[in-house]
């Protein structure tokens, strides 16, 4: 995938495809194991994806649900994803994506309900024509719903996006340092200002870029703004799951896409 007005940078990413399969995959398990069973063993010759788009695990034995079948079946499903949508490579796997396998292979540590709420809604599986949404509820509710008593969450997180370094990446990226490069008495602004250029851009579509011969349609921004911070989302998202904020915002709502356009679109998982 190329990206930027010198189309010089390099990315790969999931179709959009791929996004829904493994979404769907990990909602089964998660309503699965909601039900209180577990898949006993599964690949991928057991996932069946039906015609309205839902995702069943068949040809698979349930047994009753316990910590380590669940740790099991979120290791299967990683490796189903490594397998058949990165493939060969590997090595190109996104940053955001990444931060989702991590999560799904979390080794001794017992996978709770809250956590694989937080891998089925996982930021990295998010439509592409969603992630405005996903981003608006998110830094709405973080900076103007956290109650004024929840002042030291807030700062957390904030503290916590301040750490992905957004400055340095928008020293390399001139379109977006048009809208977001602010400085207050010569010193670069705090993370909170950094949010509302990152919100001001998805608003205002870089209309100061249109008119020298190309013009950025809103999927055209998402996809610029992910491959210059791909781990935005996902920080925000975690920092919010950490302090039992996540269910609260309802993400998955924002995820929801209809299944048949998504998997009309394209023959790959990987591009």
């Amino acid at each position: 995938m190329l990206v930027g007005p010198t189309r010089q940078r390099v990315y790969r990413l999931m179709t959009e495809e791929a996004k829904f399969v493994i979404r769907a995959l990990l909602k089964e398990l998660y309503f699965l194991h909601k039900r209180g069973k577990c898949p006993r063993n599964f690949d991928e010759s057991n996932v069946f994806i039906r015609e309205d788009g839902i995702v069943q695990l068949r040809g698979s034995e349930l047994d009753d649900k316990n910590d380590s079948l669940v740790s099991k079946n979120y290791k299967d499903a990683g490796k189903i994803i490594m397998e058949i949508v990165f493939g060969q490579h590997k090595e190109d796997i996104p940053e955001d994506v990444m931060h989702l396998l991590n999560l799904m292979n979390t080794g001794d540590k017992v996978i709770s309900m809250d956590l694989e709420y937080l891998i089925c809604t996982h930021a990295s599986l998010v439509p592409l024509r969603n992630r405005e949404a996903f981003f608006l509820w998110m830094y709405a509710f973080i900076m103007f719903v956290l109650p004024c008593d929840k002042s030291t969450e807030k700062d957390e997180i904030i503290n916590a996006l301040r750490k992905l370094d957004w400055g340095g990446k928008l020293q390399g990226t001139s379109l977006l340092r048009k809208f977001s490069w602010c400085k207050r008495d010569g010193s670069e602004e705090e993370i909170d200002s950094f949010l509302n250029s990152y919100r001001d851009t998805i608003y205002h579509g870089m209309d100061e870029c249109n008119g020298n011969g190309k013009r950025y349609t809103p999927d055209d921004i998402q996809l610029i703004l992910w491959v210059t911070f791909p781990m935005l989302l996902p920080t925000m998202q975690q920092k919010l799951w950490k302090k039992k904020q996540l269910r609260d915002l309802k993400l998955d709502d924002k995820q929801r896409n209809g299944a048949a356009a998504i998997l009309s679109q394209g023959d790959g998982y990987y591009s």
